[in-house]
């Protein structure tokens, strides 16, 4: 490896002197800006966007294993295990897509209303207290209770058309069957997301860790 160049020497002693003429023209030293960049703070890491929006929240404590009893090892085992799983916990599915229809009923006969907008919160509610009561699954209990609550709600819609005349017309009822299937596909995603959020919630109030740090913002 070649030694560097008498120049190049001079150049960087030159260029130090005039790093050591500039630190004493503002009344500081060389050591000066070697603490500052001892004590420059180091970056943090980014943080993604869902984790900002959820922070990691610690499981309920002192519940037992969902799935405690459940024995099928065969290749279906996660459908049959959320199968296993509803009807152990039926006031989370069936009670809030029982909630959930009544409430979107009258969403839909009293749209643009009060009441209306009143009823469109509680079933959305019923979904979120649909993961928070079925802590074993969160999201499968706010799939379940919205699910469920539609079918009931397909059936109420065929009943309203029986008697309407309308529903005789050519593709009247071929059009009032793809509706309900791709709402009823919005709906059974959105109980799932809420549910989720549900438990999320239950857990996040649950946490120890919330609660000292919500104590600590009102001691301030």
């Amino acid at each position: 490896m070649s030694k560097r160049s008498s120049a190049q020497q001079d150049a960087e002693r030159r260029a130090e002197a005039r790093r050591r003429a500039r630190l004493l023209a503002q009344g500081r030293t060389v050591d000066d800006e070697q603490d500052e960049i001892d004590e420059a703070p180091e970056r943090r890491p980014s943080v993604p966007l869902l984790q900002r929006l959820f922070p990691p929240a610690a499981p309920l404590a002192g519940k037992p294993d969902p799935f405690a009893g459940f024995t099928y090892t065969g290749p279906l085992r996660p459908v049959v295990a959320n199968l296993w799983l509803i009807p152990r916990n039926l006031f989370a599915g069936v009670g809030m897509g029982v909630l959930w229809v009544a409430s979107y009923v009258i969403t839909v006969q009293y749209a643009g209303s009060l009441l209306g907008s009143i009823t469109s919160f509680v079933s959305f509610g019923a979904l979120v207290a649909a993961g928070w009561i079925g802590w074993q699954r969160p999201w499968l209990f706010g799939l379940a209770a919205a699910v469920i609550g539609y079918l009931l709600y397909s059936g109420y819609v065929f009943w309203a058309l029986a008697g309407d005349p309308l529903i005789n017309e050519p593709g009247a009822a071929s059009t009032a069957a793809t509706y309900l299937l791709s709402n009823g596909v919005l709906q059974a995603g959105i109980g799932a997301l809420a549910g989720f959020y549900g438990g999320y919630l239950r857990r996040r109030i649950a946490d120890p860790s919330t609660r000292q740090a919500a104590e600590a913002r009102r001691r301030r």
